[in-house]
């Protein structure tokens, strides 16, 4: 999710990663939820509140899955648990989730306890270019808006690749950039984001197919998502106080001029796309 301590790219490395979600997470549950992802709009539709779009965006993700009871899905960069308890109530499934930050593995259990899923979900801190799993145990795996994060995309493909069984499915949601993105533009998205890299929509379906998948679909959803922007605005402005006590003035302060820039470049360079893709 996005960044205002600006991490230089260089810089991201997975303890970066981690203290950075760390720190802003706070921030994030007071304008949002637990979900630390993009929020999404159906064609047609505007209104809301960040925090419902955030959970229609979960629901597509799940939608697109099709996970079902019995399955054992892994999810990537986990976060809070909150889609994977989603993802658990809604199919039956076990999620087993990742992430690099151990206060979110602890935080994700705690909430999968109050939401009654502790016995089909389980969380662990650990890095996703080593995943701690046996070869070919998981019927499926997702990526939300997480694998910009990581040092080597090429290598969690693979590594995702190895634990999933012949057939198993993938599922990416994940920003990319267009054309449009000069360099400056790539190198400040980057940093907002606490990105190691991002890429074209059009390369992604090469490095799918290079990494020991089978593409089955590119959904472009850019235009579903861009109101997050609008709607962090407005929910940055509604929740002012809590934001300035949680933090500080100084913290307000920057979050929203810095949030004018966030908006303005990714209105016209950044796209999202969800991709689904079958272990070859």
């Amino acid at each position: 999710m996005l960044s205002v301590t600006m991490t230089a790219a260089s810089k991201t490395t997975p303890e970066a990663v981690a203290r950075h979600y760390d720190y802003i997470t706070p921030f994030y549950e007071i304008i949002g939820s637990r979900s630390l992802h993009l929020g999404y709009w159906p064609a047609g539709e505007s209104g809301g509140t960040f925090a419902e779009s955030q959970q229609r965006f979960t629901d597509l993700m799940i939608q697109q899955l099709g996970a079902q009871k019995g399955h054992r899905v892994l999810d990537i960069g986990c976060g809070l648990g909150e889609p994977a308890t989603r993802l658990a109530q809604s199919s039956g499934c076990m999620v087993e989730g990742i992430t690099i930050s151990p206060r979110q593995a602890a935080q994700a259990e705690r909430w999968a306890s109050l939401h009654g899923t502790s016995g089909q979900t389980s969380f662990i801190c650990g890095n996703a270019m080593a995943l701690p799993f046996q070869t070919g145990s998981f019927d499926a795996a997702w990526a939300l808006e997480s694998i910009f994060h990581m040092p080597d995309r090429a290598a969690v493909l693979r590594e995702v690749a190895r634990v999933l069984h012949p057939g198993g499915r993938l599922l990416i949601a994940d920003i990319v950039v267009s054309e449009k993105a000069t360099p400056e533009d790539q190198a400040f998205l980057q940093q907002a984001f606490v990105a190691r890299s991002f890429i074209s929509p059009e390369d992604y379906p090469y490095l799918i197919r290079d990494t020991g998948y089978e593409v089955e679909q590119v959904l472009d959803i850019s235009q579903n998502v861009m109101a997050t922007f609008g709607a962090v605005s407005a929910a940055i402005r509604e929740k002012e106080e809590e934001v300035r006590r949680a933090y500080s003035d100084e913290f307000l302060a920057a979050i929203q001029e810095q949030w004018t820039r966030i908006t303005e470049t990714a209105m016209r360079c950044m796209g999202y796309i969800v991709l689904t893709a079958k272990r070859v």
